[in-house]
């Protein structure tokens, strides 16, 4: 049985996610005071956090920063406004993905089992990928690049996880859309965009000048492997 942890301060909206995700066979434990959320999460095993953003005691965003580092899971944020948080933010801050609320259930679910799908161990009984001094790890989930580590975020690592599966291969906006986030591509989102952007920014930094994802314009997305 998976295990989430919720940290929602409105008890209403608590209530009814609790019920609705045990009914999916979750098993839910729940916070309602930011300043206890970091201490419980890192000392409580679990694979989802949902974190709400506007809390007592402690903001969502502070929490997710504090967590990330040894926090292994996937962080799921929650918020009242669409202004509030955004993927560039979100992705920066550390979270896997965010939802806006009212939350709708089943909209919840989805982008909770594609969270969960991110586990992935090997990849054609193969954990390490190696690329003009680039390093994937898909068991740690690390990217290195001359051996120096890149401070690769988690969602953008599901990214580079799901365009090595289909390495060689376009990966269409819609595909990406489902596994990393649960959803359909609307057209006009621009998440994967800014992940992938992110991914090449990083990059770059480290001293890695030649393209790992290319995007193929009106297609979708391919990774660059030697």
């Amino acid at each position: 049985m998976k295990t989430i942890i919720l940290v929602e301060d409105d008890q209403e909206i608590a209530r009814l996610a609790i019920m609705f995700l045990e009914s999916e066979g979750f098993r839910v434990l729940h916070i309602d005071q930011g300043n206890h959320a970091v201490n419980f999460i890192l000392n409580t095993p679990s694979d989802v956090v949902i974190l709400d953003i506007m809390l007592p005691g402690k903001n969502g965003i502070d929490i997710c920063r504090e967590i990330r580092r040894s926090f292994r899971g996937a962080i799921l944020m929650l918020t009242a406004c669409e202004d509030d948080i955004n993927e560039i933010s979100a992705l920066n801050m550390g979270a896997d993905d965010y939802l806006t609320k009212p939350i709708r259930p089943h909209v919840l679910l989805a982008h909770i089992n594609a969270l969960l799908r991110r586990s992935i161990e090997t990849i054609d009984n193969k954990a390490v990928f190696f690329s003009s001094g680039i390093k994937i790890d898909i068991v740690r989930r690390e990217v290195s690049y001359n051996q120096k580590s890149v401070d690769i975020s988690s969602a953008e690592f599901d990214l580079i996880a799901l365009l090595i599966k289909h390495s060689g291969d376009i990966v269409d906006r819609n595909t990406c859309y489902q596994n990393l986030r649960g959803i359909e591509y609307d057209g006009i989102d621009r998440a994967i965009d800014m992940r992938v952007a992110s991914i090449r920014k990083k990059l770059m930094l480290a001293g890695f000048n030649s393209m790992l994802v290319k995007t193929v314009r009106g297609k979708g997305y391919m990774l660059l492997l030697d």
